[in-house]
């Protein structure tokens, strides 16, 4: 059975391949980035096929989006929190989305993500993604 920590590494090495990347999740795992619903951008993703779709569509803005300097700041054999980077060019907008994301994985006892709670910089996001950068944010 493979650690929280294999699982998150193996997952990050895997993230640009969708369908590799979602089958390491239970099928209930979910893919969580909670951040994003302040930027307009659907922010849950629930068993393989839609977690592969979620990455899927990420891909298609951030085609060359590949996680580096990974640093895990907590783990055991269930869990693991860790923050790691992304430098990249959003095709639509052209413009830069670097970012750190802080990630907490939590695994199931097969051995499968049960959940990966993601969280970014939504003003960078928002200006990386958002056609009108941070003038597109939804306004409350």
């Amino acid at each position: 059975m493979k650690t929280a920590k294999q699982l998150f590494l193996e997952y990050l090495a895997s993230f640009p391949t969708p369908v590799k990347a979602a089958a390491l999740f239970a099928p209930d795992g979910a893919l969580e980035m909670p951040y994003l619903a302040s930027i307009n951008i659907s922010t849950r993703a629930v068993g393989p096929k839609e977690i592969a779709k979620f990455i899927t569509t990420l891909m298609a803005m951030l085609p060359d989006l590949t996680f580096s300097n990974p640093i895990i700041r907590i783990e055991n054999d269930f869990q693991v929190f860790a923050e790691y980077e992304v430098h990249t060019i959003a095709t639509h907008t052209n413009r830069p989305f670097d970012q750190l994301f802080f990630g907490c994985l939590t695994s199931d006892e097969n051995g499968k993500i049960k959940v990966l709670r993601e969280a970014l910089n939504t003003i960078e996001a928002a200006k990386a993604l958002l056609r009108g950068g941070i003038d597109d944010i939804p306004k409350y």
